[in-house]
């Protein structure tokens, strides 16, 4: 059931009689980015080697940097809709491609914010962002954001869901210029009244096509073959098989693409001090999953639960609230994010949700609830789910039926190369229990949810296009 008492207005309320000091604070603004395929380990504040982000890096040095923050899942579906909701993917749902979206009476973070007095937006560029899933809820707007999206209407986002041409240029194109004006001239015109902004940059995404200087800045001296064209569909150049120099491009492309992402980073800090927002905004940049490059013989993402898909980056930048930056080592969920930034903005939690808030970490004090992460992966044929602690992952593949369960030691296994079988004592035994505990609270929490997930009532036009793309259909779908 929705709140008919807007919280920020009762807290208000409550200050004032009291004569309490908040009375005269103002909320927060909040802004949270998500950067899709944002893999932690290629970003300069998790210890990459490259500059991909010193924009992120500065607001890290000033705020909050959570070091093992662990998605629900390898792709962009279901690990946003956890973001939204604070519940893990088998209980909100969203697992598969085409089946599956978000019942309406989940209520979600955005709509949790315009229940507080916020005015709420999103601006997302990837098509599974689309509010036929269900993200969209609570946010007003919600739009599209393409480079070539003046062809549309501007008032009608479903006509851009519905256009082909929108989701084959997704993977060719760019679309952080198109939805950094978007969000920022909505931010502009809004910035008189707290605001929650989310912001979805795709262009990380493959295909690894930045625009100059990005694309050669990290592989100059590059004239082979490899242009981070057609990465999914094409298995001549990129496959197992691919040569060190080869790959090593690849992965210059894909790190240039972060650099290019970053760069808008600057250039929203540089907005929000200008427009005297940045010492009450709190700004919250994370990613939705990652993306492989062989380390486990796959290429992409949506394929398995391992670090380099689940493990994302998460930063809190709040000047207001954190100085003088803090890593912390704790372990941290995707879930946990929306119970945070309500807490920050003096809004209740969602009642359903899972997640607990970070302030306290944040503020630097002790972890004070159970913190392990349950990552799912229920979609084009795969049926895996896996329980990470800080020190281990134990994962579960219901198709394997020799052997379904396996752990690995993440402190001396860290790339998880060495799967381990036994269960019967030591690390293996306190994984298993983990893993039980995590399946019994996942039960407790179907029973209460609001609702199962329900058909994204895709047009014919949709799932065609979803097809041809290479979206749907196929045991190597990706997004």
């Amino acid at each position: 059931m929705r709140s008919s008492t807007p919280p920020l207005l009762l807290t208000a309320l409550l200050s004032s009689a009291c004569g309490g000091a908040e009375a005269s604070s103002p909320p927060p603004n909040v802004i949270l980015i998500s950067i899709d395929s944002l893999r932690a380990d290629h970003v300069g504040c998790y210890g990459y080697g490259r500059n991909t982000t010193p924009h992120l890096a500065r607001f890290a040095r000033e705020g909050v940097v959570f070091e093992q923050h662990i998605s629900s899942s390898s792709w962009t579906l279901p690990a946003h809709a956890a973001l939204f909701t604070s519940v893990p993917d088998s209980v909100h749902g969203c697992v598969e491609a085409t089946g599956t979206a978000l019942n309406p009476a989940f209520v979600t973070l955005a709509e949790r914010f315009r229940e507080g007095g916020y005015e709420a937006a999103g601006f997302y560029a990837g098509p599974y962002m689309h509010e036929a899933f269900g993200l969209g809820q609570g946010f007003e707007p919600y739009l599209y954001c393409v480079e070539y999206r003046e062809s549309f209407d501007s008032d009608a986002v479903e006509q851009w869901g519905n256009d082909g041409a929108a989701h084959a240029r997704s993977h060719q194109g760019t679309t952080n210029e198109a939805l950094y004006g978007a969000a920022a001239a909505w931010i502009e015109e809004h910035k008189q009244r707290p605001f929650f902004a989310f912001l979805h940059f795709w262009d990380v995404h493959f295909d690894f096509t930045p625009p100059p200087p990005w694309d050669t800045r990290f592989d100059p001296g590059y004239d082979g073959p490899i242009d981070g064209r057609n990465f999914f569909s094409d298995h001549e150049r990129y496959n197992p098989a691919i040569s060190p120099a080869d790959l090593a491009h690849l992965i210059a492309l894909y790190d240039g693409e972060i650099g290019w992402t970053d760069s808008f980073l600057g250039r929203l800090r540089e907005a929000l001090e200008e427009w005297g927002l940045a010492e009450n905004t709190l700004v919250v940049v994370t990613s939705d999953h990652g993306t492989e490059f062989f380390d486990h013989g796959w290429k992409g993402h949506r394929h398995t639960l391992f670090d380099e898909l689940v493990r994302t980056p998460l930063v809190l930048w709040f000047p207001k609230r954190f100085q003088g930056g803090r890593k912390v080592e704790e372990q941290t969920r995707i879930i946990d994010v929306a119970p945070t930034l309500l807490e920050l903005a003096g809004l209740a939690p969602l009642e359903v949700g899972m997640g607990s808030s970070l302030v306290g970490l944040a503020d630097g004090g002790a972890l004070d609830f159970e913190n392990r992460a349950v990552c799912e992966l229920y979609s084009v044929g795969r049926r895996l789910r896996a329980v990470r602690t800080a020190t281990g992952k134990l994962m579960h593949d219901e198709h394997n039926t020799e052997q379904p369960k396996v752990w690995f030691d993440l402190t001396g296994d860290p790339r998880e190369q060495r799967p381990r079988t036994g269960f019967d004592d030591g690390p293996g035994r306190d994984l298993r229990r983990d893993y039980l505990r995590a399946l019994a609270e996942i039960e407790r929490a179907l029973e209460r949810r609001p609702g199962n997930a329900v058909d994204p009532e895709l047009s014919e036009r949709i799932l065609r296009e979803l097809e041809s793309n290479g979206y749907v259909g196929g045991d190597e779908e990706e997004d």
